[in-house]
């Protein structure tokens, strides 16, 4: 079995994926990572050089190898994964699947904080240097609330469960993870 976390950019599935391998022993891929060990280059680079449909095209190959090929994992998601309806289909019918939320208020404060290796977040707030942090927090939190209106029912049908990581409580959280 594969326990897959999906959701939105910063709503914790890198550091939970990490707590929950460290709790269960088990081996942790962060499908971002991976396709960047891939492709010899970061993030950034990828999307800045390549652009976000190769991008798209190499995460749902990647993802496709990993579900083929690994058993027992845990899988980091990025948050546009399940946006792809054959990355969805897989996720649901082959990996027991957690999305992790927060509100867009929340998630807009953890974006400011970790923009560094976000392209999607750096491009959004590339025509607002002039912007305060706090004008920044609203752009970014209308963008979120925007955002999930189109991919929380998508999260929702490839998951098993919606789990809230606004108070970043790990230990709350991962007992809502249902063991193998």
């Amino acid at each position: 079995m594969i326990i897959a976390l999906c959701g939105f950019m910063t709503s914790g599935k890198t550091l939970a994926g990490q707590a929950l391998s460290e709790k269960t022993g088990l081996p942790l891929i962060d499908l971002d990572r991976y396709i960047e060990q891939k492709e010899g280059l970061d993030m950034e680079a990828i999307f800045s050089q390549k652009g976000e449909p190769h991008f798209r095209a190499v995460e749902e190959q990647s993802l496709r190898e990993i579900i083929e090929n690994k058993d027992g994992i845990i899988l980091s998601l990025g948050g546009g994964t399940p946006m792809n309806p054959r990355c969805a289909c897989l996720l649901k019918e082959k990996t027991r699947c957690y999305f992790l939320c927060c509100s867009p208020n929340v998630l807009a404060a953890r974006m400011l904080l970790l923009q560094d290796g976000r392209p999607l977040v750096k491009n959004l707030l590339a025509g607002h240097k002039g912007s305060t942090p706090k004008e920044k927090l609203r752009i970014l939190e209308l963008w979120a609330a925007e955002m999930l209106k189109d991919r929380e029912q998508i999260y929702m049908q490839c998951s098993v469960k919606k789990i809230d990581t606004s108070d970043w409580d790990v230990e709350k959280i991962l007992a809502q993870i249902e063991p193998f």
